[in-house]
Formats: structure tokens, sequence, C-alpha cells
């Protein structure tokens, strides 16, 4: 009789602890089948775009265009052609490029800059036509379409910058002052010539030049573009900066002004490709 009364007590004790430790063993079982998933979502997110085939092309794309640099601007030099059909050929090649990006694009972002990428091809590819026509460079139109051209050119380097970019709190406040300040500059180095000069064309230069500077900007001071993407920012970075330093007088004389034009050209052709192999394997990882 004791031994009935006695026994259901004990199984009361001993059954909710064996249901805890149950519980704890399936927990620490199912853990890394989790952390597993995890990690196997995060890989799947972030697909791998220097592949071996992508390293070699975009190797030989490097190498094969600043070797043709160097043989198109011996051929410039003897007259064999004249130099803005060479640049011409480039920025065509750019153009193909963006429309590849805005064909493979599958954020809103990217095809937006690819579409004002395709806009700058089509103002760079007039104002060399402009060049081959023998067009006064002192025309009004001159600088209407280098202001056009470079603001196109910022509008797809904002738009791409924050494609796939973790936007931090830096981010925020570069896009609430860079422009802002941008415009404060424009209007203060157009007061500070003298009034003789100033004329709506040299504001149309300077706004050209304030362009260019901002997109050098967008990249190269926004520590998340160089975590995310590290190559376009350096890429679509440094042409701007290559541009404004033949811009200066007298820096460089007509070679080598020539030779780095066709650089800063390829550095865009590159970084774009790079782009267009990004949102390919993106599209491909989902």
């Amino acid at each position: 009789m004791a031994e009935s009364v006695t026994r259901p007590e004990h199984d009361r004790e001993e059954h909710p602890r064996a249901a805890v430790q149950a519980a704890v063993a399936e927990k620490n079982f199912q853990a890394p089948a989790a952390s597993t998933d995890r990690h196997i979502s995060t890989s799947a997110a972030a697909p791998i775009i220097w592949t071996p085939r992508f390293i070699v092309t975009f190797f030989l794309v490097s190498v094969t265009g600043l070797s043709l640099g160097s043989i198109l601007t011996q051929g410039w030099l003897n007259g064999y052609y004249a130099g803005s059909w060479v640049l011409l050929a480039y920025t065509t090649l750019a153009f193909g490029g963006w429309l590849a990006v805005a064909f493979a694009a599958r954020t809103l972002w990217a095809r937006i800059g690819a579409i004002f990428g395709c806009i700058w091809s089509i103002f760079q590819a007039i104002s060399f036509l402009m060049n081959l026509l023998a067009v006064n460079p002192q025309a009004h139109i001159i600088a209407h379409l280098n202001a056009a051209t470079n603001i196109a050119l910022l509008g797809c380097y904002v738009s791409l910058s924050i494609n796939r970019t973790t936007f931090r709190r830096w981010d925020g406040w570069f896009f609430r002052l860079a422009f802002v300040l941008g415009a404060i500059a424009i209007a203060l180095i157009y007061l500070l010539m003298p009034a003789a000069i100033r004329t709506p064309h040299l504001l149309e230069t300077i706004t050209a030049a304030v362009a260019l500077y901002l997109c050098i900007f967008v990249w190269w001071l926004r520590p998340s573009c160089w975590r995310a993407q590290p190559s376009p920012a350096f890429f679509f970075g440094i042409a701007p900066v290559i541009l404004l330093l033949l811009a200066i007088p007298d820096l460089a004389d007509k070679e080598a002004n020539f030779f780095f034009t066709q650089v800063a050209l390829l550095c865009i052709l590159l970084a774009v490709i790079r782009t267009f192999q990004g949102e390919r394997r993106h599209s491909r990882a989902k």
C-alpha cells in the first residue's frame, strides 16, 4: 500500500526532468541545421561574381584596351585617321554595354543607372561627332553638351552607387550635403569670376566641372561603396579623375591627352562590364 502511494509521486518528479532534457537535446540537435540554413541563404544572396572565366575576360579586355590605346595613339599622330573616330568607337562599345546592363538589371536602381549611362554615351558621341565636323570649341552648343554629358554621368553614378549597396548613416548625410554644397560651389565660383566674363557659357563650364567632382565623391567618399562594389568604385571613379587632370592647361601634350582620354573611356567600359556581370550573376542566383 505504501509503495502504491509513493511510486506515482516519484514518477511525477522524473517525467518533467526527462522532458526538459529531451527538449534541450532536440534544440541542440536542430541548432546546427538552422545555422547551416542561414549560411546557405546568405551565400545564395551573395553570388560569386569574379568567376575564373570572368577574371580572364576582364584581364584580356584590360590588356587589349591599353595595348590598342598605345597603337591607336601612334596611328593618330601619324595622321592615318582622326582621333575622334577612335573615341567614338570606345563610346559605342560603352553604349552597347549600358544596353546590356539595362536588359540584365533586376533592380530599379541598376536600370535607371543604365539608362543614364546610355544618355551619357549619346551625348559623348555627339560631342566627338562635332569634333569631326570641326565645330568651334568655344561655341555655346559645346558648353551645353559638356554640361549635359557630365550631369548624365553623375545621374548614372548616383544610381549605380546605391544599387546593391548597404545604405548607412554617412550615405544619407552625403546625399543631403553633396548636391547642396555642389550648388553652392557653382554659385561661388561664378560670382568670384570677373564680371566681364560672367556668361551662361562660363556657368555651364563650371557646372560640368563640379559634376565631374561629384562623380568622384559619389564613389570614393562612401565606404559602403568600397565594401559592396570595390571594382566599380575604382574604375568609375578613376575616369573623371583622368578627365579633370587632362583639363588642366599645359599639363600634358596632345599625345598624352589623347592616350589618357582613351584610358578614361576604357575604365568606364571595364566598370560597365563588371556591372553587367554582377547583375547577371545576381539574376541567376534568384
